[in-house]
């Protein structure tokens, strides 16, 4: 048989081997030494004990051997018999494998090669990948098996089972159409052979390469509506191209005898190939290099052409003959037979599917579409029941998607330079044309910069544009959507309507269409945007909110549960047929050359694929759109505009989407009465809050008698003194000046005003409404250990019982972790400004979703929301948290009693003597004057003397702690040294230039040293 005969073998078919024959048993020989070894035995026996009895044992020997030589050949028969019967067992299930493998052959071939009974029984799907007409069925019969039995046949049963297995039978037996092919039979046979052929050539071979051309009459009618057979008159696609024609001398006989003229000298009877055809197929092939190749039928073998390499000679519906050149014996099969009600029929299904993939068009469709050039505006389109616009051009004039009849979604397919941009930009240019912002608006998602949608971006349709170089923009996208369906769901509520086309024009509610370019890259840079867009995708239909999806490659990129509701798709060109196929159910998208941008695929959603040339938004288009909604009000917008970089004090109240909480959106937005306050009244805050899960802005505020005492976190530079300001500037706005005081200036200054707060915490003095601490982190770092500890203890009783009395704390630290965990826990509200790391920021409690690498000064977060804090300077005055005293100057009256002890004797009692004092220097060797004078109580003297010197005059201690002035210039050691008191005094600041005073029985008390140093010997 021929080449195409033969089945490739499957590699899963590994060979099969023919079980080997049992051997032969060898025939048992006579054991004469065994037969001969009792006789000389007993010949032996009788000689020694000459008795006749042992002679009988010889008679043994011959018994004993004929009997074992019959039961060897009785064993070997047995195995013999055994081997041959499981062998036959193994041919069986050689037999029944190849029954198996031959079923699965025989499978595979019928799967490769339909039956054209197959074809026109099931719903016309051609395939049309073929540009040269492949082999085809011409019925089925025996051929030559893939199956393959290695082994060496012993016997007729080993042959039989080779001969079966090389045979395949019930197998489709092919044929080569490009050498020709006759048909011989009675002509209802030989015509329905033929429909056989033309039904699996024209269901594999592309139209536009291959043309059919049948004889005239009306038994092939139904060939010239194939597209292969109205493409015959066409152009030709270049040189090469094929052209099958079926010639039946009957039908055109039968035509000419009518008189209808249709074939008459349409057919020359030559023995040239392909020249018996009807006029247009010699016209078809005239117009080709390629012979045709030829079909013929006929009654009797002699009316067939020369030149055919196959023929077919019927003798009845089942039994035909097939003759091959070269090839000595005829193959036997049953013939593949297709009436002709079933060739009508199918050739219509066809011909449907080329005109709804518009196969015939392409020649018709332009190269370049200007979006100006399109009708602006579709006749009987409303937004509110439909956003019908011309986005390109088709082989049937202007190509109209409709997002609410087709849609309610659209997915879009193309490769780098295929035009997708272009073509996203061309529609919504024509959207924007013809309907106003009032009843469309869109929104852009750009992944490859923002540059694509630059044109319309300005347009009052436009609501936003996200990129992937905003960050922080599209997570606001994220919660924004979800609030936009929300509100949409809220408004047809309110109405009592379950779609948006049962508004009425009272309603202000636009449809929303989102066009995301490169959807791919969004999702991979957010994903949690792939369920807001499946959630659009669910319900948008309702909502009036529509998605535009372009992407490379969508199939398998986008969520099943999208593409389900996408019901537009149109495709550009594609790498791989497979993507084609999975948009828009063909091929075609993934032939479309690279030098034609703008060639796209279009199915509408109802599976009829139309190829089309998309619009260009030419600057007319666009000029056109601005012009006709230039005086239109901007549709509204999804969500606010971004926060400020910079909010100045008198610009928070006057910021769009920044109105100040009234009592129900406080509630709803979690919104704060100012610190100080009370709520309902007006007050300032400190910063706008972004609240795009609400589609809107407010002012940030704070009220510590609901929230607790406020922390300030960030890195240095974000804006911590500036929010600090801002806070203090809202109560002084409320309260006066008075009512804010600063833990600041000189530690002095700091401790008094901590020691002063912490006894108004308890009922002591009157308290301001708010402390402001600025690092406090560092604050108390340079203090005494003693000193800080005391200080940190005297500031939580601040923070714990100053709220009672209405006081309220507003502090501020670099490192969260650097405040004392005691302090820590009594804030109740952080605000958390620029950190330097996510994890920085998710340690001090802030949502690391919000987290920017590079923010402004003032931008944080505030109770999870973004923030930017207003921009408050420091005022000139001086700051109230000063105290109004200042230390005073130390004052020795004459005849004082003063016991200095220092750390510099010599250098003190100078500084006194240059203040007009005669101080004595107390030392190792004290004059019994001095000392005689420091032990009355009545005398008047000024001693000096360092700790050393004062601890040696022990005994004298007493007295002085008594009746004398004692002042302390150094630290503890000084001070405890003539001081008995376990608590701590004053706290100098650093310098040297203040001492503490005691006087007798009094408390000790903080005094400037009159004359001033330019070197610090001691600091506390």
């Amino acid at each position: 048989m021929p080449p195409f005969d033969h089945a490739d073998p499957s590699p899963l078919l590994l060979p099969l081997t023919l079980p080997q024959a049992p051997p032969r048993p060898e025939r048992p020989g006579f054991p004469v030494l065994a037969t001969l070894a009792p006789v000389g035995a007993a010949l032996a026996l009788w000689a020694i004990t000459g008795s006749p009895f042992s002679l009988v044992f010889a008679v043994l020997g011959p018994v004993v051997a004929i009997a074992s030589l019959l039961d060897a050949r009785r064993q070997a028969r047995r195995r013999l018999r055994r081997d041959e019967a499981e062998r036959e067992a193994r041919l069986d299930e050689l037999r029944a494998e190849i029954s198996a493998r031959h079923d699965e052959e025989r499978r595979a071939a019928w799967r490769s090669t339909p039956s054209p009974s197959s074809i026109v029984a099931s719903p016309a799907r051609p395939v049309w990948t073929d540009r040269t007409p492949p082999p085809f069925v011409v019925g089925s019969g025996a051929r030559r098996s893939a199956v393959r039995v290695d082994g060496v046949p012993c016997d007729a049963r080993d042959r039989a089972v080779l001969e079966a297995a090389a045979r395949l039978t019930g197998a489709p037996v092919l044929a080569e159409p490009s050498t020709g092919i006759g048909y011989v039979g009675p002509l209802a046979l030989a015509r329905s052979a033929a429909r056989a052929a033309i039904v699996q050539l024209a269901g594999r071979v592309d139209p536009r390469a291959v043309a059919v051309a049948a004889s005239p009459g009306p038994e092939w009618e139904w060939v010239r509506r194939l597209p292969h057979g109205r493409l015959v008159a066409g152009p030709a696609e270049g040189d090469g191209a094929t052209c099958i024609v079926v010639i039946d001398p009957a039908a055109e006989r039968a035509v000419a005898a009518d008189g209808s003229g249709a074939g008459a000298g349409a057919v020359e009877a030559t023995a040239h190939a392909g020249s018996a055809a009807i006029g247009r197929s010699q016209r078809a092939s005239r117009a080709r290099s390629a012979e045709p190749f030829r079909l013929v039928v006929a009654e009797e073998l002699r009316h067939l052409p020369p030149g055919l390499a196959t023929v077919v000679r019927l003798a009845g519906p089942r039994a035909a003959v097939v003759h091959r050149d070269g090839v000595a014996a005829p193959a036997t099969i049953e013939p593949a037979l297709v009436g002709l009600v079933e060739a009508n029929r199918w050739s219509d299904a066809v011909a449907d599917v080329a005109e709804r993939i518009d196969l015939v068009g392409d020649d018709r469709i332009p190269g370049r579409v200007v979006l100006a050039e399109l009708p602006a505006a579709i006749e009987g389109a409303h937004a509110r029941t439909s956003l019908a616009v011309a986005v390109g051009a088709s082989s049937a004039g202007p190509l109209v998607l409709d997002l609410v009849e087709h849609g309610p979604h659209a997915l879009v397919a193309g490769t780098t330079g295929s035009g997708k941009s272009e073509f996203l930009l061309a529609w919504l240019a024509a959207l924007a044309r013809a309907y106003p912002p009032s009843l469309v608006s869109f929104l852009l998602v750009d992944f490859k910069g923002g540059a694509a949608f630059e044109p319309i971006r300005s347009l009052p349709h436009a609501v936003g544009v996200v990129t992937d170089l905003d960050e922080a923009e599209a997570l606001r996208a994220v919660e924004s959507l979800r609030a936009e369906l929300r509100h949409r769901e809220a408004v047809l509520a309110g109405v009592g309507a379950r779609d948006l086309r049962e508004l009425g024009e009272e309603v202000p509610l636009a449809r929303l269409v989102i066009v995301v370019d490169e959807f791919q890259a969004m999702i991979e840079r957010f994903p949690e945007l792939g369920g807001v867009i499946a959630d659009i995708a669910a319900r948008g239909r309702s909502l009036g909110v529509h998605l535009v999806l372009a992407s490379q490659r969508p199939n398998g990129v986008v969520r099943e549960q999208v593409t389900a509701n996408c019901a537009i798709r149109v495709s550009l060109r594609v790498m791989q047929r497979a993507d084609s196929l999975a948009i828009v159910g063909t091929e075609e998208a993934a032939e479309i050359p690279p030098d034609a941008p703008g060639r796209a695929v279009v199915d509408r959603g109802d599976g009829r694929p139309v190829r089309f040339q998309s619009a260009i938004a030419d600057e007319a288009a666009v000029l056109g759109a601005r012009v006709a909604s230039a005086s239109l009000p901007r549709a509204r917008r999804p969500w606010a505009d971004p926060l400020p970089h910079r909010i100045a004090p008198d610009e928070l109240d006057g910021l769009p989407g920044s109105e100040g909480p009234t009592a129900g959106a406080s509630a709803r937005a979690g919104a704060r009465p100012a610190v100080g306050v009370q709520a309902g009244r007006a007050s300032r805050g400190f910063g706008l809050v972004d609240e795009p899960e609400l589609q809107r802005r407010s002012v940030a505020v704070w009220d510590s008698a609901v929230d607790g005492h406020l922390l300030v976190a960030g890195a240095p530079g974000s804006g911590r003194s500036t929010a600090l300001e801002a806070i203090a500037a809202a109560v002084r706005a409320g309260h006066g000046a008075s009512s804010v005081v600063r833990l600041e200036g000189p530690r002095s200054a700091v401790w008094d005003t901590v020691e002063r707060l912490a006894r108004g915490a308890r009922g002591s003095v009157p308290v301001p409404r708010l402390l402001v601490v600025d690092e406090l982190d560092t604050r108390f770092r340079s203090w005494p250990d003693d000193y800080r500890a005391l200080a940190l203890e005297r500031l939580e009783t601040v923070l714990r019982e100053g709220r009672a009395r209405g006081l309220a704390v507003a502090a501020a630290t670099t490192q969260w972790l650097g405040v004392p965990h005691g302090l820590r826990d009594a804030f109740g509200v952080r605000l958390l400004l620029r950190h330097a790391t996510r994890a920085e920021l998710v340690q001090a409690g802030g949502a690391g979703e919000l987290w920017r690498a590079a923010e402004v000064p003032g931008s944080g977060q505030w109770r999870g929301r973004r923030v930017q804090v207003v921009d408050a300077p420091r005022p000139q005055a001086p700051s109230p948290t000063r105290p109004a005293e200042h230390v005073p100057m130390l004052e020795i009256e004459p005849g004082a009693r003063i016991a200095l002890v220092t750390a510099s004797p010599m250098t003190d009692a100078d500084s006194l003597r240059r203040a007009g004092r005669s101080p004595v220097v107390l030392g190792p060797h004290a004059d019994a004057a001095t000392l005689a004078a420091l032990g009355r109580r009545d005398a008047p003297i000024v001693a000096v003397g360092s700790a050393e010197a004062w601890a040696a005059q022990w005994s004298l201690l007493p007295t002085i702690r008594e009746t004398a002035t004692i002042l302390v210039r150094g630290g503890a050691s000084e001070y405890r040294a003539l001081i008995a008191d376990r608590a701590l005094p004053p706290l100098l600041d650093e310098g040297g230039a203040q001492l503490w005073l005691r006087p007798p029985g009094g408390a000790t008390v903080r005094r400037t040293w009159p004359i001033a140093e330019a070197t610090t010997d001691s600091a506390v």
